[in-house]
């Protein structure tokens, strides 16, 4: 019995440390820039923003059109938005934040949301990271990524549409449309 608990023992501090060596699936690094601090690989709304808490501010601020919200909400389908960002992009930190907003309002429970952060594209760090990593290629290269953030809308493995750095219309406009969804006006 003795040794029974003994190698329990042993076997239960083995995982544990094996779990605190292991990173979570999607814990992003933090690599140092010439601009300073930023995060690659994939990442998730909570890891960016604990690493960058003005991103709150700009999805409080953004007001999507109620009546593309609620259109959204009824969109039956599973589909997957997979955003490749910068979180040392303007863009980015304006867009994406806007974008979880309008997730939760149109309480979208079909769509599986997937972020990828990248470095710039001349970044030595980025393409350290990247090596290191076997991130080969790399997502911009995987995903045909010229700007950042861009949002790649797909359906059982096919790309619908994309919105690349800024909204053509708005978010939720250039995703209904998308997803060929119409909206009809609250007040119609």
């Amino acid at each position: 019995m003795r040794r029974t608990v003994t190698l329990l023992s042993l076997l239960l501090a083995a995982v544990a440390v094996t779990a605190a060596e292991v990173p979570p699936p999607f814990a992003p690094t933090v690599l140092e820039g010439e601009k300073g601090e930023y995060l690659i690989g994939p990442v998730t709304r909570e890891a960016w923003s604990d690493f960058d808490e003005r991103l709150a501010e700009e999805a409080a601020a953004y007001e999507p059109s109620p009546d593309l919200v609620k259109a959204l909400a009824y969109v039956p389908r599973d589909v997957t938005v997979t955003v490749v960002l910068g979180t040392w992009c303007s863009d980015s930190r304006r867009e994406v934040p806007r974008f979880w907003k309008l997730l939760d309002q149109a309480d979208m429970e079909g769509v599986t949301l997937v972020m990828l952060a990248v470095g710039r594209v001349d970044a030595p760090e980025s393409r350290a990271w990247r090596e290191a990593h076997g991130v080969t290629p790399g997502y911009r290269e995987r995903f045909g990524i010229e700007y950042v953030p861009t949002f790649i809308v797909t359906e059982d493995g096919e790309e619908l549409g994309r919105i690349v750095e800024t909204p053509e219309v708005s978010l939720e406009a250039d995703l209904a449309s998308i997803l060929g969804v119409r909206a009809t006006p609250a007040w119609h």
